[in-house]
């Protein structure tokens, strides 16, 4: 339910899947569904800002708002811009990339960006690869989020037939999933960071990271990029070994 559980499970063994609904791993999935090359995520509002000079457009957020400076923020919509074919994209967020570095430190087996902007492919691939499987909610600062637990509980729903449940929070994810399906929206009224990004008037953000299918990509973490690897689908870890190889020779 938050990074701060990660040391809890063996994810050595396991697909992490790093949810941040609002906003980063949606606007991940927009930003791949627009033809960016590749995406950093990185810590720290400075490491991200030094990776301008190599040619990046540099993406950031605290709180919810963009950092001073930066070519955007977290908004989904930055990343519908014509810019953002074919760029290198670095991106620092307050949750969704300090979770992210929380699997890779913990030696996650894999690592995969997940968002209801890419649930039904990344649910297909997820069932193929006959692997374990820990859906890691990037929540806000180690506290809970419910938009996260409806995500997770969205995927743990798609995928009951092909995995056994290992802890209560699936089924608690799974039922508040159901409770909150058919009215999303109306459900996170009275959370905490729906109410935030409201007070910020980013209302058509959240609407649309609510939104499921809307990019075919499955972001998958190579040593310390982001790649999109549903054109490789066929032979993704041929794909995985060349662009590691390409990152080890550099």
């Amino acid at each position: 339910m938050t990074p701060a559980l990660i040391d809890h499970f063996d994810v050595s063994r396991s697909i992490v899947v790093v949810i941040d609904i609002l906003r980063a791993t949606t606007s991940i999935c927009v930003g791949f569904g627009n033809k960016a090359d590749h995406m950093v995520p990185v810590e720290e509002i400075e490491e991200c800002r030094a990776y301008k000079e190599k040619g990046y457009l540099i993406a950031g957020e605290r709180s919810g708002v963009q950092v001073e400076g930066f070519d955007f923020g977290n908004s989904p919509y930055s990343y519908m811009k014509p810019e953002i074919e074919g760029a290198k994209i670095a991106i620092t967020t307050t949750n969704g990339t300090r979770a992210l570095k929380a699997a890779q430190v913990r030696g996650a087996k894999e690592i995969v960006i997940g968002s209801f902007a890419n649930i039904s492919v990344l649910c297909d691939w997820l069932a193929a690869q006959n692997e374990h499987v820990c859906l890691l909610c990037s929540a806000w600062k180690n506290n809970e989020t419910m938009e996260d637990a409806i995500f997770a509980g969205a995927v743990a729903q798609k995928l009951r037939f092909n995995f056994r449940p290992y802890q209560d929070t699936n089924l608690i994810a799974r039922t508040l999933y159901k409770a909150a399906n058919t009215r999303k929206r109306y459900y996170l009224r009275n959370s905490s960071h729906f109410n935030r990004l409201m007070h910020l008037n980013l209302q058509e953000d959240v609407k649309y990271s609510l939104r499921r299918d809307t990019h075919s990509v499955i972001p998958l973490l190579i040593e310390d990029k982001l790649y999109d690897i549903v054109p490789h689908l066929n032979d993704w870890q041929a794909f995985k070994a060349s662009k590691a190889e390409k990152i080890e020779t550099k």
